[in-house]
């Protein structure tokens, strides 16, 4: 009984939450102020076929939340839940994110609510992801500008991670 307890208090952190999603651009808002050629564009910036990395996955944050409820009857679940995910462009070069999911599990379903994301440690990056693998990507793309004036307009990539 007493190896039940242990396990059942310690569950949380031998839970492995990291997850991986494989993601691609199928259309874009905005590029045709970088260029006409939407291709070129998005393989230059690594963002036609990239990946994700997601430091919790609902189902963990999920689990978590049911797991310190189920342990004490007076606990007020977390309605925000704050983690990090990491775009890893095609070339490997990584783009850190926070995020938030406003989730409550008294309420909401685990399919509810979008995670969305800010760059980090510049807020110049904006991600949407939905429980369907749904995303939206906006950013001043500046890396593609080098050497022009400084863009300010967001630039929007819509896709899908699986």
């Amino acid at each position: 009984m007493k190896l039940l307890i242990i396990i059942f208090i310690l569950s949380p952190i031998f839970i492995k939450s990291e997850e991986i999603l494989e993601c691609t651009t199928k259309k874009h808002i905005g590029l045709h102020f970088l260029g006409s050629e939407y291709e070129k564009i998005l393989n230059y910036l690594g963002l036609k076929n990239f990946k994700i990395k997601l430091s919790r996955s609902r189902k963990d944050i999920n689990l978590q939340e049911k797991n310190k409820q189920s342990k004490n009857n007076n606990y007020i679940p977390k309605t925000s839940h704050f983690f990090e995910i990491v775009i890893i462009k095609s070339s490997g070069y990584p783009i850190p994110m926070h995020c938030s999911w406003v989730y409550d599990i008294r309420y909401n379903k685990i399919n509810d609510k979008d995670f969305n994301c800010v760059g980090f440690p510049e807020k110049d990056r904006v991600f949407s992801l939905d429980f369907n693998g749904n995303f939206m990507y906006s950013s001043r793309f500046e890396e593609f500008l080098q050497n022009k004036k400084k863009n300010k307009t967001l630039h929007s990539l819509i896709g899908v991670c699986k």
